[in-house]
C-alpha cells in the first residue's frame, strides 16, 4: 500500500509539476511555527499577477526582483486572544534579487541576527533571507512581541528552506576601505532613479568625517556599458552639465557635477561601470574607484 502511494505521489508530481512545485512551496510554512503557536486555517499563496492583492502598493518593488510566488500564513496560540503571528515566504528569482529586497527594509542601526544568510529584528518584525527567498515575520494583532519567539519562528522556517547561508559574491564588490557595513543595496533596475544605469550595486563608503556612495552597474556586455555614459551625457546636457571625459584602456571616465548627486566619477571596466557620487568634488572620488575596480572579477 505504502508503495502504491508513493508511486502516485510521483506520478502526480510528474504530470503536474506546477501542482508539485506550489506544494513544496506551502509546505516551507510549518504546521507550527513556535511552540504553542500553530498555523490558523491554512496557507495562501499569490503569484506575479495578483499579488497586490496581499500587498498593495507594494507588489511593483517585488516584481523587478523575478519574484514568483508567495505563501503567507497567521499563527496563533491557545488563550492569545486578538494576538498572532503572520509569516510570509517570497521566492524570488536568485540569490542577489532576494538579498535586493531584503537590503530595502535592513539598517545598520536594527538588531542583527544569525538566521538564514542575514536577518534583523525590530520591535515588531523580523526579516531575513535565505537562498532565494525572502522572509518576514510580523506581530498581528495585540501581540506584545517576544525575540525569542519571533527567532523561534525563523529558525522554523529557515530549517524548512533550502540551504543557503551564503551572501551573493557581488556584494564582495563593494569591499573596500571605509566601506561601511550593512549599506550595501541591490537595485535590480533603474539605479539611482535613471532608467538608462539599469541594475547595479551601491554602498556607503567613508571619506575623512564625509559619507558617500560607492556603486558598481552591471551591464550586459562591454557595448551596453559604453553606451550608457552616452545615456547619462545626454540626460546632464538636458540640465546644463558637461562632464570631463577621458579614455583609458578600459573604457570611458567621467567627472561631473551631478544636480542631484553632487560630485560624481564614473569609471568603465569592460560590462561594468565603477563609480562614486555624493562627492564635495568629483576627483575626490578617484582612490575609491581604483579600489573597486580591483575588487572587480578578473572575466
Amino acid at each position: 500500500m505504502i508503495r502504491r502511494l508513493l508511486m502516485l505521489v510521483a506520478a502526480l508530481s510528474f504530470a503536474f509539476p506546477a501542482f508539485a512545485a506550489e506544494s513544496a512551496r506551502e509546505a516551507f510554512l510549518p504546521a507550527s511555527c513556535a511552540s504553542g503557536w500553530v498555523m490558523e486555517g491554512t496557507a495562501a499563496a499569490y503569484n506575479p499577477e495578483n499579488l497586490y492583492k496581499y500587498i498593495d502598493g507594494e507588489a511593483e518593488l517585488y516584481l523587478p526582483y523575478g519574484f514568483r510566488k508567495a505563501v503567507t500564513a497567521t499563527y496563533v496560540k491557545q488563550g492569545s486572544k486578538g494576538a498572532g503571528i503572520v509569516a510570509n515566504i517570497f521566492e524570488m528569482g536568485s540569490l542577489l534579487d532576494a538579498f535586493g529586497i531584503y537590503a530595502n527594509y535592513r539598517s545598520p542601526a536594527l538588531e542583527q541576527l544569525k538566521v538564514g544568510a542575514e536577518g534583523f529584528i525590530d520591535e515588531s518584525q523580523l526579516m531575513f533571507y535565505q537562498n532565494r527567498y525572502f522572509v518576514q515575520i510580523e506581530a498581528s494583532g495585540a501581540l506584545i512581541q517576544e525575540e525569542s519567539l519571533f527567532q523561534s519562528c525563523a529558525q522554523t522556517i529557515s530549517r524548512n528552506l533550502p540551504d543557503g547561508k551564503e551572501k551573493p559574491r557581488e556584494l564582495e564588490f563593494l569591499n573596500v576601505p571605509g566601506a561601511v557595513p550593512l549599506t550595501e543595496k541591490y537595485y535590480a533596475a533603474g539605479l539611482l532613479g535613471y532608467g538608462f544605469f539599469g541594475k547595479g550595486l551601491t554602498g556607503l563608503v567613508m571619506i575623512g568625517k564625509a559619507r558617500v556612495r560607492s556603486l558598481i552597474i552591471l551591464g550586459a556586455s562591454e557595448e551596453a556599458a559604453g553606451q550608457l555614459f552616452a545615456e547619462y551625457a545626454k540626460h546632464l546636457k538636458k540640465s546644463g552639465t558637461t562632464p570631463q571625459v577621458s579614455n583609458d584602456k578600459g573604457g570611458t571616465i567621467f567627472h561631473v557635477v551631478d544636480p542631484l548627486y553632487k560630485g560624481v566619477v564614473l569609471r568603465q571596466s569592460g560590462r561594468y561601470v565603477v563609480g562614486v557620487v555624493g562627492l564635495k568634488e568629483p576627483r575626490e572620488g578617484d582612490e575609491i574607484v581604483t579600489h573597486l575596480l580591483k575588487r572587480l572579477p578578473s572575466r
